[in-house]
């Protein structure tokens, strides 16, 4: 118990002095002063003992309490000091010999003693260092593992451990959530290669028979969790090698990529939607430099893919719009998100002004900050094309609107003018609308720029009379001009109803003879001579006066197709003639 407690005081006292080391000078000036105070005790209080005795617990304190320099200084002045008590100035050598003996065998055993102090106490000092060491090195490993316990299980990698028959040893605590898996012993000791889908297992297996040879390796693949929900993984692994370097187990760290691979889908639609389309598409970084165009792009305005990074967006504007990029349209996509409308681009080579719809968005980071703009442009050169050609036919359907109900509006007031009473006024008045009506139809079919002579004659005629026997039409294949086609049909209703009522039409044994040649006397000086020639019908007679139709015969024909005519009421059939410049009437089909 006594030991146990001497022990534990020596322990305290050597832990003092590590902890509080003394400096070389105060430690000499120690020992001396411990020494001087023995020396005093020597003379004055113990006389009887050997005085070496009394100086060794002073040089195993300085040994153990200051070290070895102390030690051997403390030995020296104990041994001077021992001497200087025990000699006598009637002896002539100081000391017997006896005394000298025993001086220097005193010097041996205390240099012995101080020098084991002195080594006792390196030795308590590498001890209490080594358990220090150990102390910290056991702490840094406990938070180590602390450390890899607490990512193993804040990681959302299912991160195993295979054994070289490939059954797995170990799944981290993310993995095991990962793979919605409840009961971690569910999944120890089966093999690793039956988690993934059918289809991927080759090519995992391959993955580990390259672990097993002490090769790494990275696949991805589809593998379903505990669950039955399909994944994407992203899985690499690795040999974990023993100290011969051989593969003693097989580390597996597969990540879920399920949703960037959904990203990376999107992202490759987007991009062959961008590669396809025929809309101009750019980006541009905040100061308005533009970094990316698609291949539409580049040819609506004629660039080469070289100039990114020094053409800015207001560039690709028609000069005279420039200026509107900064001062209205970029405001404008900051203030409210985007700006959609019909702007100017040009081409760079031709110069063009290009007519655009143009749609402009910003782009922005994660945070909201702005970091650039987009624009998704349509060339509408073939939309104002398409506008342009539809307002030309509506302009041209209104002028010939306007022309069909001038001549609606001179036929009714000719009809009403020369009629006896309503009823045969509204009669002839319809008549004459059928027929126009007939021309009208012929004229739209070609989009009302001519009509086919023969066309217009069975569009006219047919209601009068079966063509090829009351009609009789001979004469080469001729194409109407629009703006006399009218008047010709309302002539040839008139010259029909007029044979029908008074002339060949009105008997069984009449029909009519139309034909039409052409006088060639030079390309600028052909002719059109047209013959209306009614045969086998009662004998004609010049009216007793002139009605609505033989004007508009005479006169409409005339002043359309700029050339003469001529009426011939011949007793054996009427005769009607038209003589004019092929040009001004017809041209050749």
């Amino acid at each position: 118990m006594g030991h146990h407690r001497s022990s534990a005081l020596l322990d305290r006292l050597l832990v003092w002095s590590l902890a509080h080391p003394i400096k070389p000078l105060h430690g000499v000036a120690a020992v001396v002063a411990a020494v001087l105070v023995v020396s005093l005790i020597r003379v004055f209080l113990i006389t009887s003992v050997a005085p070496w005795m009394l100086f060794i617990p002073a040089i195993v304190a300085a040994g153990l309490l200051i070290g070895r320099e102390a030690a051997i200084i403390a030995s020296l002045l104990s041994v001077i000091a021992a001497s200087l008590t025990l000699g006598r100035l009637e002896n002539p050598s100081w000391m017997t010999v006896p005394q000298w003996l025993g001086t220097l065998l005193f010097l041996c055993i205390t240099l012995v003693l101080g020098l084991v102090a002195a080594e006792l106490r390196f030795a308590f000092a590498r001890q209490t260092q080594l358990a220090e060491e150990n102390a910290r090195t056991s702490q840094a490993l406990r938070e180590r593992e602390s450390f890899l316990a607490s990512i193993l299980a804040s990681s959302t990698d299912c991160i195993e451990v295979v054994d070289l028959d490939g059954t797995i040893r170990f799944m981290s605590e993310g993995g095991l959530r990962t793979m919605q898996i409840d009961d971690p012993s569910a999944i120890v000791g089966r093999p690793w290669l039956d988690f993934w889908s059918p289809s991927e297992r080759e090519k995992a297996g391959v993955a580990l028979a390259r672990a097993l040879e002490g090769q790494s390796t990275q696949i991805i693949g589809q593998a379903p969790t505990m669950t039955g929900t399909l994944r994407w993984w992203d899985a690499a692994i690795t040999p974990i090698l023993g100290a011969d370097q051989r593969t003693e187990r097989i580390l597996s760290v597969s990540r879920d990529i399920t949703p960037s691979r959904a990203d990376e889908a999107e992202r490759r639609r987007l991009s062959r939607i961008v590669e396809t389309t025929t809309d101009f598409i750019a980006l541009a970084d905040a100061a308005g430099t533009v970094f990316f165009l698609n291949d539409a792009a580049l040819e609506l305005v004629g660039l080469e893919r070289s100039v990114l990074g020094t053409i800015r967006l207001e560039d690709f504007f028609a000069p005279e719009e420039g200026g509107l990029l900064q001062a209205e349209l970029l405001r404008s996509v900051e203030s409210e998100g985007s700006w959609s409308g019909e702007r100017l681009f040009r081409h760079f080579a031709t110069g063009e002004t290009i007519p655009v719809l143009c749609t402009l968005f910003p782009v922005t980071a994660s945070d909201g900050t702005l970091i650039g703009y987009g624009t998704v442009t349509r060339d509408y050169r073939d939309q104002k094309r398409m506008e342009a050609q539809q307002k030309l036919l509506n302009d041209e359907l209104s002028h010939r609107l306007k022309n069909v109900l001038s001549v609606v509006q001179s036929v009714a007031a000719q009809t009403l003018r020369q009629a006896d009473d309503l009823g045969s006024a509204s009669q002839a008045l319809s008549a004459r609308l059928v027929a126009l009506g007939e021309a009208t139809a012929v004229l739209t079919a070609s989009s009302w720029s001519s009509a086919g002579l023969e066309a217009m004659i069975h569009s006219v005629l047919g209601h009068h009379g079966t063509i090829g026997e009351r009609f009789r039409l001979s004469g080469p294949p001729l194409t109407l001009r629009a703006n006399g086609a009218l008047a010709f049909a309302l002539a040839l209703h008139e010259l029909a109803t007029n044979a029908s009522k008074y002339g060949a039409l009105s008997c069984e044994s009449g029909h009519v003879s139309l034909s039409w040649s052409i006088t060639e006397n030079g390309p600028e000086a052909r002719r059109l001579h047209l013959v209306w020639q009614e045969i086998g019908g009662p004998k004609v007679s010049p009216p007793s006066r002139r009605g609505f139709g033989s004007t508009m015969i005479e006169r409409s024909l005339q002043a359309y197709f700029e050339g003469e005519t001529r009426l011939d009421y011949h007793a054996d059939g009427l005769i009607f003639e038209i003589d004019c410049p092929l040009d001004a009437a017809a041209m050749l089909a």
